[in-house]
């Protein structure tokens, strides 16, 4: 992380720039969630599992994403959790630290991440 020894949990929330997210969508800094197990991101791994944030509102009817309001996390706009984009980026490619999100959050998030994830291997 870019300057800061921060322990990494689940929900937390950082800018990543576009080059970090190898085949992101994004062309410019983005905010991400950390969705990867905290058994993980105490662990030695140098990777880090995170889901994409968008503010395009439209995604928020997509299923499986979570659409996140102003503040949340210290979140500057509303924001949509993007459970199609997640990548695994280097924990040193984590730029500022934003906040982080409710247990209840995560939650919705990973219940997205299983959907979509079980949609994908019913075909």
């Amino acid at each position: 992380m870019s300057g800061n020894a921060k322990t990494i949990h689940r929900g937390d929330l950082f800018w990543i720039e576009p080059d970090a997210t190898r085949g992101s969508i994004p062309g410019h800094r983005h905010p991400h969630v950390v969705i990867q197990d905290d058994v993980f991101n105490r662990s030695r791994i140098h990777t880090v599992v995170v889901c994409a944030l968008t503010s395009n509102l439209k995604k928020a009817n997509e299923p499986g994403n979570v659409l996140l309001e102003v503040g949340e996390g210290h979140l500057p706009t509303q924001s949509v959790v993007v459970v199609s984009q997640v990548s695994s980026v280097d924990k040193e490619s984590l730029g500022e630290y934003i906040g982080s999100l409710s247990a209840e959050r995560v939650e919705q998030i990973v219940d997205g991440l299983r959907f979509q994830q079980a949609s994908f291997f019913r075909h």
